[in-house]
């Protein structure tokens, strides 16, 4: 019963969010009520973590001037300035983009002009060329793999491991914090919520197993034990009240997401290896028990079977058709 509470509460919270969502512009972050709407988190060795709403970016301070990530949105960009302000008179350096879409990207027009570079991934570069929109920075700087952003004796690296929730989605460590920033792929402090809007185009399936093992072995090589998502996480206290998670979790969220995944895909498998059609597989996986039971029971944040069903479906007709 306090399972089956828990779910109507988050979901009332989504459809709360929902409606909130004609109000504003795609770039900007929706307010959870009861939460102070912005909050700027110090991390330690000039690490920040900046939250806006339910979004969150990171910026590292530094003698030479502040290396920051994900401007969000021209509004919240503007938040984000003040912010560093309080920190710092540095200027912002350099502006380090996650991926490109625009609810994380739009908004770096007051960095470029107080001299800002930007860097991105290069599918990136030719998604903003392709795909452009007025309030996104195009990159200064492109890589195809790494970068390693270096300003006063702090750096920021960037690490490309194929496509994911997005096809230039990278990961981000700051240094010397050794705190990895990942986003939409993973949270903290569990990496056991639903998959974030399962009709996302570019979300790509295939990747996503080999793409978390590569960031587990970046984590591993590195000596990383700690995660910084992009986005707030949310959970229901005692005394059923929605409460804030914290923004950091601990390495072992990247592993249960992969797990997420492959307990996900085995699933999906399993009836179809029992002769289910890509349209009948949906409906068999969420009526499974063991789905029900070692699957479902897992998640922990906004799960709901309409989005489930969609995201069953997208799984089963990868592995029945391939990319």
């Amino acid at each position: 019963m306090r399972m089956l509470a828990l779910r109507v509460r988050i979901l009332c919270w989504v459809a709360l969010l929902a409606a909130l969502a004609p109000l504003a512009t795609p770039t900007q972050a929706q307010f959870i009520p009861g939460l102070a709407p912005n909050e700027t988190e110090d991390l330690g060795n000039g690490l920040y973590a900046f939250r806006h709403g339910g979004y969150r970016n990171i910026f590292l301070v530094t003698d030479e001037g502040v290396i920051a990530t994900d401007p969000l949105g021209p509004k919240e960009a503007e938040v984000l300035r003040q912010e560093i302000a309080k920190v710092t008179d540095k200027p912002v350096k350099f502006v380090a983009y996650s991926h490109s879409h625009w609810d994380h990207v739009s908004g770096g027009k007051i960095f470029k002009d107080e001299g800002a570079r930007f860097v991105a991934q290069e599918k990136c570069a030719e998604n903003i060329s392709e795909t452009p929109h007025p309030d996104v920075i195009p990159p200064d700087v492109t890589f195809a793999d790494n970068y390693k952003i270096e300003l006063g004796g702090r750096s920021l690296e960037l690490y490309y491991f194929g496509p994911s929730h997005d096809d230039c989605m990278v990961v981000m460590v700051a240094r010397p914090a050794n705190i990895l920033f990942v986003i939409d792929i993973g949270s903290a402090p569990t990496g056991w919520f639903m998959e974030y809007n399962p009709t996302m185009s570019d979300t790509h399936l295939y990747n996503m197993v080999p793409y978390l093992r590569a960031v587990e072995a970046l984590m591993e090589r590195e000596g990383i034990e700690t995660i910084v998502s992009g986005h707030l996480s949310i959970t229901i206290g005692d005394d059923g009240q929605f409460k804030p998670l914290a923004s950091t979790g601990p390495a072992v969220a990247i592993r249960e997401k992969r797990e997420f995944w492959e307990m996900l895909y085995g699933f999906v498998r399993q009836e179809m290896a029992a002769g289910a059609s890509v349209d009948d597989v949906p409906a068999k996986v969420i009526a499974n028990p063991e789905f029900q039971d070692e699957f479902v029971e897992h998640i922990r944040r906004g799960y709901e079977e309409e989005e489930m069903w969609i995201l069953v479906r997208r799984v089963a007709t990868y592995i029945a058709s391939g990319r």
